[in-house]
C-alpha cells in the first residue's frame, strides 16, 4: 500500500547553509501548497536546527504527516549493481552482501535499501539492474535528532540523487539519453548522471559555496557576511583578468569542473556510454550570475538552471517569492514528490 497516495507530503532539505521545506499535494499535476526557507548564519553555526524546524512547522510550511528528508551525500553509499533474477527475500540478502564490498563499516551497522531500476538478459541469464543505497545507522540517528527535538516524525529518508530524479521525471527531462545534474550547495557538490530516467552514477564532493565565501573573506580581508554578499553579486562571465573576485571564484569553479569532467569520463568508460547530452545546475551556487553559461562553455554541452517548480501547480504568491531561488529547492521538491 502506498502510504503517500492520498496525502500531502512535506520534503525537508537540511543543508550546510539553510533549511528548505515544501509541502506538495500529489496528483496528475502536483500542487505546491507551501514553501519556506531558513538561512543559517554565514559563520556556519547550525545549533538551532530543531528550533528552526519548529518555526517552519508553526508557520505551516511543514505538514503534520508524511515528512520526507534526506541524508547528506557524504554519509551515503550509492552503487549500481547487476544481479541475477531471484525471489525477493534472496535478492534483499544478495544486495546486503554486495553492499559489504562497498562500505567501510560493519554490515550489521548499516541500513541497506535498493530499487530495481530495470531488467535485462545477458546470454541465457535474466538479470536485474539494482540501485543500492547504504548508510550507517548511527549517522541516520544523528541526522534525525533535530526532528525528534522539534516533535516531527519523519516518514522516510532519501538521498539527494533520488530526490533530483523525482524532479527530472516530473518534468519529463530525463526520459531518454544521458543527463548530468550538478548540485552545488553550501557544503557539498553532488554529481549525478541519469540514463533514461534511471540514476546510474552518483558522487559527492565535500566542497561548495561556503568554501568560496571563506576564500573571498581570507583573500580580500572581508567578514564572512560581506564575502557572501560579494559572491552573490559577482558575474562569473566577467573576464578573470579584469576582476580579482571573479578570478578567485572561477578558480574554485574550475576545480569543480575538473571533477565533473572526471566523473563523466568515468561514467563513459564504466558504462560504455558516449557521454552526456546536457546538464542541469542546482543548489545555491548555481544562482551566481553567469554560472550556467560558464559551465556550458567549459563542458561543451548545454547547461541550464534547474526549476523544480516547473511542472507544479504553483500559486502566484509562492512563485513570486521563491521562483528567483528555485534551484535551491530542487532536493526539497524532489523529496516531496516521493511515491513510496
Amino acid at each position: 500500500m502506498d502510504l503517500f497516495r492520498s496525502n500531502e507530503i512535506t520534503g525537508i532539505d537540511i543543508g550546510a547553509g539553510s533549511i528548505k521545506a515544501v509541502r506538495i499535494a500529489p496528483g496528475r499535476r502536483p500542487k505546491l501548497l507551501s514553501a519556506g526557507m531558513i538561512e543559517f548564519p554565514a559563520e556556519g553555526a547550525q545549533e538551532a536546527v530543531g528550533t528552526d524546524l519548529i518555526r517552519l512547522k508553526s508557520e505551516k510550511k511543514i505538514g503534520d504527516r508524511n515528512i520526507v528528508t534526506q541524508m547528506p551525500g557524504k554519509d551515503l553509499t550509492i552503487r549500481t549493481l547487476t544481479l541475477p533474477k531471484m525471489p525477493a527475500a534472496e535478492l534483499r540478502e544478495a544486495v546486503r552482501w554486495e553492499a559489504k564490498r562497498h562500505i567501510s563499516y560493519p554490515l550489521d551497522a548499516a541500513l541497506v535499501e535498493y530499487l530495481i531500476a530495470g531488467e535485462k538478459r545477458e546470454g541465457m541469464v535474466d538479470k536485474y539492474d539494482i540501485l543500492m543505497v547504504a548508510a550507517e545507522k548511527v549517522k541516520i540517528i544523528e541526522h534525525l535528532a533535530p526532528f525528534r527535538e522539534a516533535g516531527i516524525k519523519v516518514s522516510a529518508v532519501d538521498g539527494n540523487a533520488l530526490a533530483i530524479r523525482n524532479v527530472l521525471r516530473m518534468r519529463g527531462k530525463a526520459d531518454q539519453g544521458n543527463h548530468l545534474v550538478v548540485d552545488i550547495g553550501a557544503g557539498k557538490t553532488e554529481i549525478d548522471i541519469f540514463k533514461d530516467g534511471v540514476l546510474r552514477f552518483s558522487r559527492c564532493l565535500e566542497t561548495g559555496g561556503s568554501e568560496m565565501t571563506r576564500l573571498l573573506a581570507e583573500s580580500l580581508n572581508l567578514g564572512l557576511r560581506d564575502a557572501e554578499a560579494l559572491k552573490q553579486r559577482t558575474d562569473v562571465s566577467t573576464a578573470p583578468a579584469a576582476d580579482s573576485t571573479v578570478a578567485l571564484i572561477c578558480a574554485r569553479l574550475d576545480g569543480l569542473l575538473m571533477e565533473v569532467r572526471r566523473s563523466v569520463e568515468y561514467y563513459k568508460t564504466t558504462f560504455r556510454e558516449p557521454g552526456v547530452e546536457d546538464a542541469v545546475l542546482a543548489g545555491g551556487v548555481s544562482l551566481m550570475r553567469g554560472a550556467s553559461a560558464y559551465f556550458s562553455q567549459a563542458l561543451g554541452f548545454p547547461v541550464a538552471l534547474d526549476d523544480p517548480f516547473d511542472g507544479l501547480l504553483c500559486p502566484d504568491s509562492l512563485k513570486e517569492e521563491f521562483g528567483p531561488m528555485a534551484p535551491r529547492f530542487s532536493a526539497a521538491v524532489g523529496l516531496a514528490l516521493r511515491k513510496v
